[in-house]
Order: C-alpha cells, then structure tokens, then sequence
C-alpha cells in the first residue's frame, strides 16, 4: 500500500513532466552550418556566441510580434 507521499511525489512528478515537455525550446534542425554566421559546424551553432546571439535575435522578434 502506498502512503499520501508517495502519492504526491507521482503526482508532482507528472506534472513537472507535463510541464518540460512544453517548455522545450524550437531549435533549428541540424543542418551542417550554422544557424547564426553559416559556417560549417556538426551543431547547429558553431559556438556559444552565435548561439546566444541568435537567442537575442529571437527573442527580439518575439517582443516585437507582441507589441
């Protein structure tokens, strides 16, 4: 028999679950370049500079799709 813990740790765990599952971010596809400068890379970005300057770039289209 399971106690109201155990219970409510399966319940909290379904939800986080539910919760990642949505939040999880919409990269890019790999495509060989990257997705920022072009430049031939395995990743879809060829280091942590493209990659967050992309991010800022989305982002910005983002805000101004709000208004």
């Amino acid at each position: 028999m399971t106690d109201n813990v155990d219970e409510a740790n399966k319940i909290v765990e379904q939800h986080l679950t539910s919760v990642l599952a949505k939040t999880k971010p919409n990269l890019p596809p790999l495509t060989g370049r990257c997705f920022y400068c072009e430049s031939p890379t395995v990743e879809r970005f060829c280091d942590a500079d493209c990659r967050d300057d992309y991010e800022r770039e989305q982002r910005k289209i983002l805000m101004r799709k709000r208004g």
